[in-house]
């Protein structure tokens, strides 16, 4: 994170920028028609892009978040609650859904989370568009099991870009 999210109220005004921001970028790809799996892989693939195209927003929502003290990981946890939120509908789609741990969808978005706090605070934002298909199965598998969650990662690499460039 840069200088100029350090001080408190920086962050915070920083930190909600981004959120609402990416909150943006989600709903409109929650909104959108087809399966909770079309719209989860759609928003998968926006949720990147925005990172890759504001990799300092990207850094404030994640490891920046975290690096806050208290403040800041009230803040990730909200984040985390709201990305788990929209994963919740995919227990609906699944055949084992009511099996699945109750911590499966926050342990989901932490896991996206972190790769992409890992990639944008090495400066590497550029990867995540590589990592796509990865990052759909990972979030898919739970839901949809392991082959089912790959053959759909592996046709979503190669879509077009959804957003176009920032």
């Amino acid at each position: 994170m840069d200088g100029r999210a350090q001080q408190p109220q920086d962050f915070a005004t920083a930190f909600e920028a981004a959120f609402a921001r990416l909150q943006v970028v989600l709903e409109m790809a929650c909104a959108g028609e087809g399966s909770w799996v079309e719209r989860a892989t759609v928003g998968v693939r926006q949720a990147l892009e925005f990172a890759a195209a504001e990799p300092e927003a990207a850094s404030v929502l994640t490891s920046g978040a975290l690096a806050q003290g208290a403040d800041g990981v009230g803040r990730y946890e909200r984040l985390m609650n709201y990305l788990a939120g929209l994963l919740e509908a995919g227990r609906a789609e699944s055949p084992h859904g009511a099996e699945l741990p109750p911590t499966t969808e926050r342990s989901v978005a932490g896991g996206v989370a972190a790769i992409v706090g890992s990639r944008v605070d090495r400066g590497k934002e550029a990867e995540l568009d590589v990592l796509l298909p990865e990052v759909i199965q990972f979030v898919l598998t739970p839901y949809l099991g392991t082959s089912e969650a790959k053959r759909i990662a592996s046709a979503a690499a190669d879509w077009p870009r959804s957003q176009p460039e920032r």
